[in-house]
């Protein structure tokens, strides 16, 4: 009997930093310097979308910092909503921006399709995400709000749940806020299972790593301007990252390579 070839792989999300400014300054964020933070320029962004146009993915996740404060998130959005038309579009945001300027509403109506929106005490946005959530949903848009146990009372927690039940948004809770939070080491014996998803993250100066929770600084596998890049992309991977042992996501594969061949087949 002849031997299948391998199934085409799809990226399953892009995920572009175009920030690391933020309008709040979160104890446990490792994603963002405050105000002290620098913006994606507009070369560089349009560049990430050209080499993402040779390469099949599923949704383009645009974060921060906080995205809505780059001081071209309408120009950036709408270019990438252009240029790569048949993608999911997805925001990640504190809706603290959109609940207090118009335009940037306007520009995440015309743009996006899912807006992630995290809530709880560190986040202080009750109030914003109250008022967008009404307005995202009424317009159609998938609204996920997320809010950390450990960061939130009951009684807000019964708010937001409420909230969300009313206008038909997904409201989701977890125990983390990102990576090293107190919890023992993993044991890093095979890599992490959650690879087989792929991700890609792109850092605000190009560089690009294969796992939501890992820094490119430290971690980067190779970048935007490789002429190899949709190749290097689905590459197999053979180390752990280094926030490998304190990702709570960490998932032990018992493989030392990914992918294995059994699992692009």
């Amino acid at each position: 009997m002849p031997t299948r070839a391998p199934l085409p792989r799809t990226l399953k999300t892009a995920k572009i930093k175009i920030t690391t400014k933020c309008n709040r300054s979160c104890d446990f964020c490792i994603f963002a310097d405050g105000a002290q933070g620098e913006n994606m320029s507009m070369e560089l962004f349009s560049t990430i979308l050209a080499r993402l146009e040779t390469i099949p993915f599923q949704q383009l996740h645009i974060n921060g910092g906080e995205p809505t404060v780059h001081r071209d998130f309408s120009a950036l959005s709408a270019a990438a909503r252009t240029r790569l038309p048949g993608k999911a579009m997805v925001l990640g945001t504190n809706a603290i921006t959109l609940a207090r300027n118009k335009r940037i509403m306007e520009a995440t109506l015309s743009s996006y399709d899912q807006i992630l929106i995290g809530c709880d005490d560190e986040h202080g946005n009750y109030d914003e995400v109250h008022a967008v959530v009404p307005r995202l949903r009424e317009a159609g848009k998938t609204v996920v709000v997320n809010s950390v146990l450990e960061g939130i009372s009951s009684s807000r927690l019964t708010q937001l749940t409420g909230l969300c039940d009313r206008y038909g948004a997904v409201h989701v809770t977890n125990h983390v806020h990102h990576v090293d939070v107190g919890q023992p080491p993993n044991e890093l014996r095979g890599l992490c299972g959650r690879y087989l998803d792929q991700h890609l993250m792109i850092e605000i100066d190009g560089s690009c790593y294969r796992c939501f929770n890992a820094m490119a600084k430290t971690d980067s596998e190779f970048n935007i301007w490789d002429e190899d890049f949709a190749t290097r992309v689905f590459a197999p991977r053979g180390h752990h990252f280094r926030f490998c042992l304190r990702c709570h996501e960490y998932t032990d594969s018992g493989a030392a390579l990914l992918p294995a061949p059994a699992l692009t087949a």
